[in-house]
């Protein structure tokens, strides 16, 4: 999978997803409204940005991969406009209606027949927070990888990658070919489309593949969301005055020994 010509060759795997401000929650119907609008995935978009960091220090290209129909098309003309130079759609219909483990397959088998020395996922996804298909990219690939990466140097074909630890911070060396699962880009920046990339996007088109490999039964099913139940109980006290009811309230803390 290495390249050691003409700058690195990076595979960015994002998503589509729901735009969480379109999405009204009504509790007394227990019901759950998702509204049209999609987003790319913001920890891809770190991933992003973070390949096109090192694609501009130090040469090459960037590819962003996805899954699914014809809708998720627009995801990839973000990535595009951002600044990503080609895009592959893999054409599997519904991604979410697939395993993680199968998508990953799915994924490594497409990223294994081309020469990349970098992959990069987000941490995880904002619909489904599964947080699993690119470690298992990796592993399927035979890929070291590093997770909670927030920021990211490379020197001659060595990684330094700092990330986040419980209650702390640490740095990592990797040597390419590695992926990288990156959480956000606190020590770096988020890129947004310019209008410049946008006209760009549209000229640049986009690679539309078929699953390389016999899309597995589904063994998980998914229930349709829906609110949180919360019950919550109370002791209400009307035409009481002031002063009786703090009496009451202290006289129930104490029986209750809350104080």
């Amino acid at each position: 999978m290495a390249n050691d010509e003409g700058g690195l060759r990076i595979a960015v795997l994002i998503k589509q997803v729901v735009d969480p401000a379109a999405v009204a929650i009504d509790a007394d119907a227990g019901t759950v409204t998702i509204g049209p609008e999609r987003l790319l995935n913001t920890y891809d978009a770190y991933g992003l940005s973070t390949a096109i960091q090192l694609k501009e220090a130090h040469g090459g290209t960037v590819t962003a991969i996805t899954a699914g129909g014809v809708d998720v098309q627009e995801v990839l003309l973000r990535a595009l406009a951002i600044g990503a130079d080609a895009a592959v759609r893999i054409d599997t219909g519904d991604a979410n209606a697939l395993e993680t483990l199968a998508l990953a397959r799915i994924l490594a088998t497409l990223i294994s027949d081309r020469d990349v020395d970098l992959v990069i996922a987000g941490q995880s996804t904002e619909d489904y927070e599964s947080g699993q298909v690119g470690v298992q990219v990796a592993e399927l690939l035979d890929l070291p990888h590093v997770s909670l990466v927030t920021d990211v140097a490379l020197s001659d074909r060595t990684l330094m990658v700092n990330r986040d630890a419980e209650g702390t911070k640490e740095v990592v060396v990797v040597d390419l070919p590695a992926a990288l699962i990156v959480l956000t880009g606190r020590n770096g920046e988020q890129r947004y489309p310019t209008l410049r990339g946008m006209m760009a996007a549209r000229k640049k088109g986009i690679e539309v593949v078929s699953a390389p490999v016999e899309v597995a039964a589904n063994r998980l099913t998914w229930t349709p969301p829906r609110p949180v139940e919360r019950e919550s109980t109370g002791i209400f006290l009307e035409g009481v005055p002031a002063e009786d009811a703090a009496r009451q309230l202290v006289a129930w803390l104490k029986e209750k020994r809350l104080i």
